[in-house]
């Protein structure tokens, strides 16, 4: 991580585009299969705060993984929508009509202003220069919506889920170490992500947070939801089918001990043009 406006300072050892670009790329079918669900919630959620109407714009879903916001955009009447990732796999699954591209965030392969707007669901808290993503959305957008998770929210069932794991002998990746550790602190400060986009360039830049129901709430349901997830996809698949079935056994019944309630995510919205 290079030394920029915003206060972003250090490295993030272990953050790189490839490995982050594999893992994802690796969990595109499990992703689909349970993360979706949660992320698809969510991704309505960032567009009905957009700074601008959705109804008749061009819009880029930038990290759009299996293309939820993407979806969200065209149901709320976007003219157009490109979805960009680092994960061909993952735009596989979003279809032929989020005009996929794989493409890094830091470097756009658009001309200047080529949309009316950019849809980062939670993509930003994935950059080791929060200011640099934020920039070059900036070059091909007047606007911005851009999602992460508020700092340090928790959930029993997740942390029950995680005690799962860890005792099977899951261990996390250096890019997903990194970015617990580096990134995602910041990236939900509502203040940090305010300083970070007024120095992307933005002029009004609004920062909030939204308690959002995501529907989640079987123990299948939300062990789908953590078991999908790129950073434990990879560790599953080296396992025999039999640990698998046996990893998911625990899980949901890990999740129905918790006694977690139904899923709410609170949610920082950045909103800015």
């Amino acid at each position: 991580m290079v030394g920029v406006e915003g206060g972003e300072r250090g490295t993030a050892a272990g953050l790189t585009t490839a490995a982050v670009g594999a893992d994802y790329g690796a969990s595109a079918q499990a992703w689909a299969d349970g993360p979706a669900r949660l992320y698809a919630v969510l991704a309505q959620a960032l567009v009905a705060a957009a700074p601008v109407p959705v109804t008749g714009r061009t819009v880029l879903d930038l990290g759009s993984g299996t293309g939820v916001a993407g979806r969200a955009a065209l149901t709320a009447g976007a003219h157009r929508v490109v979805a960009a990732d680092l994960a061909p796999a993952m735009l596989r699954r979003g279809g032929a009509a989020l005009h996929p591209v794989a493409a890094d965030a830091t470097a756009l392969p658009f001309r200047d202003r080529s949309f009316d707007l950019v849809l980062a669901a939670f993509c930003v808290n994935h950059l080791t220069s929060i200011v640099t993503g934020l920039r070059e959305a900036r070059r091909v957008s007047p606007a911005i919506a851009a999602s992460t998770f508020a700092a340090g929210w928790s959930y029993p069932a997740k942390d029950a889920l995680d005690e799962v794991l860890h005792t099977s002998g899951f261990r996390p990746p250096a890019w997903h170490i990194a970015l617990k550790q580096d990134i995602e602190p910041k990236a939900g400060d509502p203040e940090f992500l305010a300083t970070c986009a007024a120095a992307a360039g933005f002029g009004d830049v609004r920062v909030h947070t939204i308690e959002v129901p995501t529907g989640l709430s079987s123990p299948a349901q939300i062990a789908s939801w953590r078991l999908g997830m790129a950073h434990v996809v990879p560790f599953l698949h080296g396992l025999d089918l039999a640990r698998q079935a046996a990893i998911r056994r625990a899980a949901e019944q890990a999740v129905a001990d918790s006694g977690a309630g139904p899923l709410v995510v609170p949610m920082l919205v950045l909103a800015a043009n």
